[in-house]
């Protein structure tokens, strides 16, 4: 890997927005937790650190700052880092104040800003700070208060100031730091990438084969592809079909990447093993830690029976946290690769799209693992999945049609058992909309489309007998709108 800086993790928000901001740039960056140590930043190699944290007005729990320091690598404590960053050096935060439009101005003769504009801007709350001059000297003003400082003698700043997404000032800031003072090359693209892994993956499967699970989504997809890149008809694609995908999607699949892609990908029906594991389950954990644990034993006998193969290729991307049965090993000499690892969910999507990956696997919404086992609130049959899927591909098709699903995060069906006389089942149709923060919004669809796909739901299902649409926001919504307790 070429040259890069880190960025070490005291909010996820403010982080990853950095993070793609960088990258944006050209500027490879990769993320560390809140609480790394010094010895293993400098282990990284990385060649400058980047302390993300939000600017709330009180100090970050940084309790590494003076070994940072003594690390002697280029940083940038932004946020309430800049804060902890003062007290560090002895300095003193010297005044509250409330968030508001100030006009901020820098030190034109202070690097890190050049070519960035003074202006107005909105800050939360924060602390002015002072800084014995043995330490530092003020570099940005806040209405004159100092709300940043360059420490002497060192390519280290503080500045106590949230760093907008679209700010061109922002990214210039950045690129300064980065590039001047860190020695970085924009050197950062989705082509670049693609090189690497391909690459990356070509050495790490020498003169064997390689393995590669599809499942459909976006994630796998490239990692298959790349593979592919790397290693042609040497990678084994396999597709197990657990019978919990929607309407057409098993084929949908097959037909992207073994017709029109042209992969090694091989289909394996496994819908009556996954059905029989799920008999009686109704709990949504245990659907979940099931069909996970049933999949992963389906890919050990594959890679077990298939002699040359030294090599797994796995999706998992920068979001995703593997659980410890994850993590376990497959059989003895096979290596697991994570392509992704480090990519967020757009950055990949970007990536299939520079690799000719079809705009219906890229734009795939995101679907649990379990699928529409899931979303059954029973036990899971094969009536009750076909029931499910119809209900399904109907409120999909007439949202598309639509043209709303440019604007929905998700839109689906589940399905629950009709209390009410004579059984049958309950369909429940939800949308939902992403806001800042990772949250969601229940969708406001249109009444004439809820009453045409419950219309056509009465028509091809006749064992539903209710259909309803849920209005429950998130829990993380509810409480931004004061619905629900902290």
């Amino acid at each position: 890997m070429q040259d890069f800086v880190v960025l070490i993790n005291l909010d996820n928000g403010v982080c990853h927005a950095l993070a793609r901001q960088l990258r944006a740039e050209g500027v490879y960056c990769r993320i560390l937790p809140g609480d790394v140590s010094a010895d293993a930043l400098l282990a990284s190699q990385a060649r400058g650190a980047i302390l993300a944290a939000p600017a709330t007005g009180c100090p970050a729990h940084v309790p590494q700052m003076m070994d940072y320091l003594q690390a002697g690598l280029p940083m940038l404590c932004l946020g309430d880092a800049a804060l902890t960053l003062c007290r560090t050096l002895g300095g003193e935060l010297t005044g509250t104040m409330e968030g508001g439009l100030v006009n901020l101005t820098f030190a034109q003769q202070d690097p890190l800003f050049t070519d960035v504009e003074a202006g107005e801007h909105f800050l939360p709350a924060w602390h002015t700070m002072s800084l014995p001059s043995s330490q530092g000297y003020p570099c940005a003003f806040a209405d004159d208060a100092c709300i940043g400082f360059h420490v002497r003698q060192r390519n280290v700043w503080g500045l106590a100031m949230p760093l907008e997404r679209n700010d061109p000032s922002a990214s210039q800031l950045l690129i300064n730091f980065c590039r001047d003072h860190c020695g970085c090359t924009c050197w950062w693209s989705e082509r670049t990438f693609i090189e690497q892994a391909k690459t990356a993956i070509a050495d790490a499967a020498g003169d064997g084969e390689a393995l590669c699970a599809l499942s459909g989504g976006v994630d796998s997809g490239v990692c298959a592809l790349l593979g592919n890149l790397a290693l042609g008809q040497r990678l084994h694609c396999l597709f197990v079909d657990t019978g919990f995908l929607r309407e057409n999607e098993a084929e949908e699949v097959m037909e992207a990447y073994q017709q029109q892609m042209g992969l090694n990908v091989r289909r394996i029906d496994a819908r009556a093993e996954f059905l029989l594991a799920l008999q009686g389950v109704t709990d949504p954990g245990e659907k979940e830690r099931i069909i996970s644990s049933l999949l992963r034993d389906i890919l050990r006998r594959e890679a077990e029976a298939l002699p040359h193969v030294k090599l797994i290729l796995r999706g998992t991307n920068y979001s995703d946290t593997p659980t410890p049965e994850e993590a376990l090993p497959f059989p003895d000499g096979i290596e697991i690769v994570e392509p992704v690892r480090e990519l967020f969910k757009d950055e990949i999507r970007h990536v299939g799209d520079s690799l000719g990956l079809y705009p219906t696997m890229i734009n795939r919404q995101p679907f649990p693992g379990s699928g529409v086992a899931s979303r059954i609130m029973a036990a899971v049959t094969a009536e009750r999945l076909a029931i499910l899927r119809q209900a399904d591909a109907i409120f999909r098709r007439e949202i598309e049609s639509a043209g709303l699903q440019k604007r929905l995060w998700q839109y689906f069906a589940a399905l629950a058992v009709s209390p009410l006389p004579g059984g049958g089942y309950m369909v429940i149709l939800r949308a939902v909309q992403a806001i800042a923060g990772g949250s969601g919004m229940p969708a406001r669809i249109p009444s004439d489309l809820l009453e045409r796909v419950t219309a056509e739901i009465a028509r091809e299902c006749p064992d539903v007998q209710r259909v309803f649409y849920d209005c429950t926001p998130s829990k993380t919504y509810a409480r931004m709108i004061g619905i629900s307790p902290e």
